[in-house]
């Protein structure tokens, strides 16, 4: 087995600067069950002419709803689907031709993705990683009316068809998988109420606990603690005096996201 021992030379830090994006964005994940009646429902996304939405997501399932807002059921929407496990985005302003665009990667294979969401007046543009399209309604309104709760992962039950204005959205599979670090802007969303959810705390130490060598992982505060006393180690993950330890296995191992953490927390054992 090849090992990476001290020589006397510094790690490369910005050889790793493009993996420990996602580690650290993965601390406020949601995991969906892709279960019937499954929906999230959080405060408007204010982006009648324009606005960012941004998060990660892991999933591999190939058809499913992503994300929904309209205008109560008139004549503005805006859905984010996925569709033979590629991302799918529609919207119509001012009752025009619905836009639209069909992205190439395929995000139906359990790995982490980028996603971008920028409205610009009559243009909606995505990001999928390193693709990027952009699509324009054919409207003589240039802004959305947005009058509805931004849905994320499903439709709520109680929702009445005639307050959504693409009300095939309400039979789309539920999502199923995780989405993370979900941002209006710079803003983390409020989340109003949801259904068949398991929150991002249950997440940080059940499904991607960060503390090294048996540290024991608890949350406090909205964040992942970890208690090192009984491990010989010390520092944020129980990883001080660990890096002349740290071996490629890790690297090769079956789990991404679990060689995305190593080396997150070799890195920050580096930096410190």
């Amino acid at each position: 087995m090849r090992r990476w021992r001290s020589t006397g030379r510094s790690p490369r830090p910005l050889a790793l600067l493009g993996l420990l994006w996602m580690a650290a964005a993965v601390t406020t994940a949601l995991e969906f069950e892709g279960v019937p009646g499954q929906w999230a429902r959080y405060h408007p996304w204010e982006a009648a002419a324009s606005g960012e939405l941004s998060f990660l997501l892991k999933t591999n399932v190939s058809k499913a709803v992503v994300l929904y807002l309209d205008d109560g059921g008139n004549c503005d929407f805006l859905e984010l689907l996925i569709a033979d496990g590629r991302l799918h985005l529609r919207f119509a302003i001012h009752c025009g031709e619905p836009a639209s665009l069909h992205m190439e990667t395929r995000v139906s294979d359990s790995r982490w993705h980028r996603v971008l969401l920028t409205r610009n007046y009559r243009e909606t543009r995505l990001v999928v990683d390193a693709e990027a399209k952009v699509a324009e309604a054919k409207s003589k309104r240039s802004e959305m009316v947005v009058a509805s709760d931004l849905f994320v992962g499903g439709i709520p039950p109680d929702v009445r068809l005639s307050a959504l204005t693409s009300s095939t959205v309400k039979y789309e599979p539920p999502f199923q998988g995780l989405i993370a670090n979900l941002r209006l802007g710079e803003t983390l969303p409020v989340l109003l109420d949801s259904q068949g959810i398991t929150n991002d705390l249950e997440y940080l130490c059940m499904k991607q606990n960060p503390c090294s060598n048996g540290g024991h992982c608890s949350i406090h505060e909205g964040e992942a603690l970890c208690d090192c006393s009984s491990t010989g180690y010390q520092g944020r993950y129980c990883t001080d005096g660990e890096w002349d330890d740290f071996t490629f296995a890790s690297c090769s191992s079956s789990s991404p996201d679990m060689t995305i953490m190593v080396l997150m927390r070799h890195f920050e054992v580096y930096l410190t």
